[in-house]
């Protein structure tokens, strides 16, 4: 593997490519290819179903949208990568159930297997993020004198994609008086359950879910994804990119403010 991030900076291509997440479910998603050719061309997942089309481009068409949808929505190919592969094993296990229920079953245990065993790489570059869990969150609650960005997040639920977005963020904006956390709710689930965030692994649109925390309490009209009174997600869904993460938490007049506050306190 080290060979490999050699190779892929001399070629100028991004370490995250040599992730072994990314090259094994890569493959393992590529091999319907070559299963599908070895099935019946009388099989009713090639049948023109629907207006000429059959199962199987229905099920990759609707899949292609929900795609392009999710592309636009993140910051980078590395975040939108655990995406593409979660749409694509759905899609492969319903275009094999209408083939070949065995096959179909495989495919489920190998997904099955790759969920639990094998999680992207998370950014190994140097950050300010704090990572937290139920021990130690009260050194967030119990501050009364710097502000926290908390990002809540999950391993199954694109973490690694966003941890070089909030990374590059706490180098650029943390201090001492403007901190940057992380926690794992599928680990600390009861940190999930205090703050409302669901832990649906399903169509989940709440992870990761960051958090602006004031004197030890939650900055009510400062977090993302925006929850309104009744516990439901706002459509008015805010990307998050580090322009826009900037500008809804607005990091740039919190660092003047803490570097203010800071330089008071040693005069």
């Amino acid at each position: 593997v080290s060979c490999l991030h050699s190779v892929s900076s001399v070629m100028g291509l991004p370490a995250w490519v040599w992730d072994p997440y990314i090259i094994i479910n890569l493959l393992v998603c590529l091999s319907y290819l070559y299963v599908r050719f070895h099935f019946d061309e009388d099989s009713m997942l090639f049948k023109n179903d629907m207006m000429g089309f059959t199962k199987e481009m229905q099920v990759g068409g609707s899949c292609l949208v929900a795609l392009y949808v999710k592309y636009w929505k993140s910051n980078s190919l590395a975040e939108f990568f655990p995406t593409f592969f979660m749409y694509s094993k759905v899609a492969i296990l319903i275009c094999t159930a209408v083939q070949s229920k065995t096959i179909c079953a495989w495919y489920a245990v190998t997904f099955l297997v790759l969920f639990f065993v094998l999680h992207q790489g998370e950014d190994k570059t140097p950050n300010k993020v704090v990572h937290l869990n139920t021990g130690n969150f009260g050194s967030v609650e119990d501050d009364r004198e710097s502000t926290w960005l908390v990002q809540f997040y999950t391993t199954w639920a694109n973490a690694a994609g966003f941890s070089s977005t909030f990374n590059a963020l706490s180098n650029k904006y943390g201090s001492k008086r403007l901190k940057f956390g992380k926690v794992d709710i599928g680990r600390f689930r009861t940190l999930a359950k205090k703050f409302n965030i669901s832990l649906s692994a399903v169509m989940n649109n709440e992870l990761p879910t960051l958090i602006l925390f004031e004197k030890g309490n939650e900055v009510k009209n400062q977090r993302l994804p925006v929850k309104g009174k009744d516990g439901k997600l706002k459509e008015n869904y805010v990307i998050l990119t580090k322009e826009n993460l900037i500008k809804y938490f607005k990091l740039e007049e919190r660092a003047k403010q803490a570097a203010a506050q800071e330089a008071k306190k040693n005069k």
